[in-house]
């Protein structure tokens, strides 16, 4: 009877650590699974994912004729060369002489520009006189044939106003307003002219100068 007993104490031993063994086994080939994708060893071995369902690896292709950075500033220069750009007005010229003296101050008209309807004028003036005269910019007026009046332009206007005795000076005037679209002909006057020998009555007008059109 004990030696039964003890056969079956044995037995269930060596039960229970199959079982543990069992176990651990599957365990094992549990993690296996999970890690590798696979259950086995060797040729046993099963391979328990799907190879069908991954999604393709992202490759990077570039279409024929381009290449990579080059390629796409080629198309950026492509696209900047069809972008048109609007001309600025023509400017039309007129040179000559239009002249006026008064006293020992001559004004002399050599250039007209017109861009677009801004009139610009190249002007010299001689002071053959022993004292230094000033043509200020400020009271400058300007008649075209229509009677449409003129300022200059402070801000574009380059003009020495400053003339030392028997020198000249030579700048261009600019109108502060687009010239009349009819006008041919445009009359000048430098009004407020100082020093102790200028012009009598301080001005000095040049009629007569032809608008380029």
């Amino acid at each position: 009877m004990d030696d039964e007993i003890q056969h079956l104490r044995k037995t269930n031993t060596v039960l229970k650590i199959s079982l543990v063994m069992l176990g651990v086994l599957v365990l094992l080939g549990v993690i296996q699974a999970v890690t590798a994708g696979t259950v086995g060893v060797g040729a046993l071995s099963v391979n328990l994912r799907d190879t069908t369902g991954q999604a393709p690896s992202a490759t990077s292709e570039t279409p024929s004729g381009q290449g990579g950075l080059n390629g796409a500033l080629g198309s950026t220069t492509a696209e900047s060369s069809e972008t048109s750009t609007t001309p600025s007005a023509e400017t039309k010229v007129v040179t000559g002489s239009f002249k006026q003296a008064r006293g020992l101050l001559t004004v002399e008209v050599t250039k007209v520009e017109n861009q677009g309807g801004r009139v610009k004028l190249s002007i010299t003036a001689v002071n053959a006189s022993t004292a230094k005269m000033d043509l200020p910019l400020g009271p400058f007026k300007a008649v075209d044939d229509q009677k449409r009046e003129y300022g200059a332009s402070l801000a574009t206007s380059k003009w020495p106003v400053s003339i030392a005795k028997g020198a000249s000076i030579t700048g261009t005037v600019e109108l502060d307003q687009n010239i009349g679209k009819t006008a041919k002909t445009i009359d000048i006057a430098f009004n407020g002219i100082t020093g102790s020998l200028a012009p009598t009555g301080g001005a000095v007008a040049v009629p007569g100068i032809e608008i380029p059109r």
